[in-house]
């Protein structure tokens, strides 16, 4: 759906990031305008059921059974009162419909339309009009239409202030050799045990620490791991690896193992012919293998899923950065730099994906002796593109 938007979300997402304001986007496509009807996808149906607003798994279906709710167009300088019509016909199995009354006036087929709820009522902000994106993006009228209190958190301060110790009492030798290192060190330090649980590290907040140089050399940015989650449809991790993955040597051994190390996105199928795909109308991420102009199932995960390991892992969290260096064959940290996010707008997850700003990375193979090894299903995402999903990510530097 957003491929055929004439407007990118990226301009905008940090905006309802750093407001950490539920929002759904919407692309009347040239047909749809035309009969004045958009499919309501899954990403609005979840944020109308999550604001109280409607459910339309409840909705029976035909046009006497239409729900209509208070909506307003968003301009640069005001509103325009309007109400937005929700039903589900009687033909195409019921597919869930919207439209907004006198929506034509404010928009031309294609445009980029992001939709929040206000109580109880929906907005509607034409991100393809340019006055609109100018007064959202400058913090004028429409910015304010969004805008929420944010306060401190005693703990943040906390835990900074430790790291900031931490940091002034010079390089901490490594508690784990390799590279879980980085954070074993920095958990030891901080006085917390090491365990395998999802829940957040030190009160509530999620740590994750990776190094920022070897040696004095200043290691090339790599994308930082969000959550691990295995696809909960279709083939399991190692089905996939044992059916799609290929038999090579690795660097430093002379042995051929079967493996697939590689990072998946929509845009382009890699290496071994895998590719994503946002299923917008089943709320799911597909994985798909292609091959010519086909393209075959392969697995799967609910966006609902997603969502939920996004919100349940960084709640809020310090990216601590680290040099490294080694002193008599022993690795030393110095943790320099700390960024700190929290609410991750989850609503944004699924145009991320689809535009590659958040992959997929698998990582796993056989061993010669057929022993099956992984280091999980990996989401992930460069730090320079926090601001499109998190509230106002701050950084220190010690």
């Amino acid at each position: 759906m957003l491929s055929m938007s004439d407007t990118p979300i990226e301009r905008f997402a940090p905006v309802f990031a750093r407001l950490n304001t539920p929002v759904a986007f919407l692309v009347p496509t040239p047909t749809g305008y035309k009969k004045s009807i958009m499919d309501a996808i899954a990403p609005v149906r979840e944020l109308l059921y999550d604001a109280h607003v409607h459910d339309y798994q409840l909705q029976p279906q035909g046009t006497e059974n239409k729900h209509v709710v208070p909506a307003f167009l968003v301009k640069a300088d005001g509103l325009v009162e309007t109400q937005a019509s929700l039903y589900r016909p009687t033909t195409k199995h019921g597919d869930p419909r919207i439209w907004f009354y006198d929506l034509k006036k404010h928009c031309r087929p294609c445009n980029l339309l992001a939709l929040t709820v206000i109580d109880e009522a929906i907005y509607v902000f034409n991100l393809s009009d340019l006055d609109v994106a100018e007064s959202l993006l400058k913090r004028d009228y429409a910015y304010s239409i969004l805008q929420t209190g944010d306060k401190s958190s005693v703990i943040e301060q906390q835990l900074l202030s430790l790291i900031r110790k931490i940091n002034e009492a010079g390089p901490q030798r490594s508690i784990t050799p390799g590279d879980p290192g980085v954070g074993d060190t920095l958990e030891h330090a901080l006085g917390i045990q090491r365990n395998n649980s999802k829940n957040p590290d030190y009160m509530g907040i999620e740590l994750k620490a990776t190094r920022l140089s070897r040696n004095g050399k200043i290691r090339t940015p790599t994308r930082s791991t969000l959550f691990s989650q295995v696809p909960d449809a279709g083939l399991s991790y190692r089905e996939i690896v044992e059916k799609y993955g290929k038999m090579q040597v690795p660097r430093g051994s002379s042995e051929a193992r079967l493996q697939l190390y590689e990072t998946f996105r929509v845009s382009r199928p890699n290496a071994y012919g895998l590719v994503l795909d946002v299923n917008e109308n089943a709320d799911r991420l597909d994985m798909e293998y292609q091959d010519g102009d086909k393209r075959s199932y392969v697995a799967s995960w609910t966006m609902k899923l997603l969502k939920e390991r996004l919100r349940t892992k960084h709640p809020e969290t310090f990216w601590v950065g680290a040099t490294s260096e080694m002193v008599d064959g022993v690795e030393y940290f110095r943790y320099v730099r700390v960024m700190h996010t929290k609410n991750p707008n989850a609503s944004l997850l699924g145009p991320l994906i689809e535009t590659d700003k958040v992959t997929l990375d698998l990582a796993a193979h056989f061993d010669a002796d057929g022993k099956w090894r992984d280091h999980g299903v990996l989401f992930k995402m460069d730090k320079k593109d926090f601001p499109l999903l998190f509230s106002d990510p701050e950084e220190f530097v010690f």
